[in-house]
């Protein structure tokens, strides 16, 4: 069976938003294996040399943890996404294979990635969630494939609130912002909608 994967991001030496994460590798591998995973990760030693920074820490595990990596932390340049379609894509554990996904960032054309419609409705783009920005008021999707652990704790926030959105919602907003484990709204990767190909 294919592994499922964590991605947790460390500021400073310090492990971020690790209630969200634990939840969701509980919720997990409940489903898939009748048990519960839950690390200990304030145990796990962070390596001398990424212990400032901003550092991604990923996690491999099935029914238990098979691997821990650390990585200092780039993120990518995206600013502009295609429009791609496929109402038979499901995502909604986070496999840490990722080749449905995959399939559609290869449509991606000249545009930096993919912003996913399924069955008529906008989800994420090929790896995170996405925040629509409609004047003063955020919205995430409510039809996202994969309830990201950041998309959680902004929604419980009170920062963002979630419903459906459709191709014609997203031609009413202003941008679109990416988020997830890594990337807060603050981070700034906001692609205006004209930047949105179709």
């Amino acid at each position: 069976m294919c592994l499922l994967l964590e991605s947790i991001r460390i500021v400073d030496g310090e492990w971020m938003n690790l209630a969200y994460h634990r939840h969701r590798m509980e919720i997990s591998s409940k489903e898939l294996f009748g048990i519960t995973v839950s690390p200990d990760f304030e145990a796990v030693e962070i390596p001398v040399a990424l212990r400032r920074g901003v550092v991604k820490c990923r996690v491999l595990y099935d029914a238990e943890v098979r691997e821990v990596g650390f990585e200092a932390y780039v993120p990518r340049k995206i600013n502009s996404l295609r429009l791609v379609y496929d109402d038979r894509i499901d995502y909604h554990l986070k496999w840490a294979d990722r080749s449905a996904l995959n399939v559609l960032l290869s449509q991606k054309g000249e545009a930096d990635d993919v912003l996913i419609v399924k069955s008529g409705w906008v989800t994420d783009i090929s790896y995170a969630n996405v925040v629509l920005r409609f004047g003063d008021k955020l919205v995430t999707p409510v039809h996202c494939l994969l309830k990201g652990t950041r998309r959680q704790q902004l929604l419980d926030q009170g920062v963002i609130v979630e419903q459906p959105i459709s191709v014609e919602d997203l031609c009413k907003a202003d941008s679109v912002i990416i988020i997830n484990a890594m990337l807060g709204i603050e981070d700034g990767i906001e692609i205006p909608v004209n930047r949105i190909f179709k």
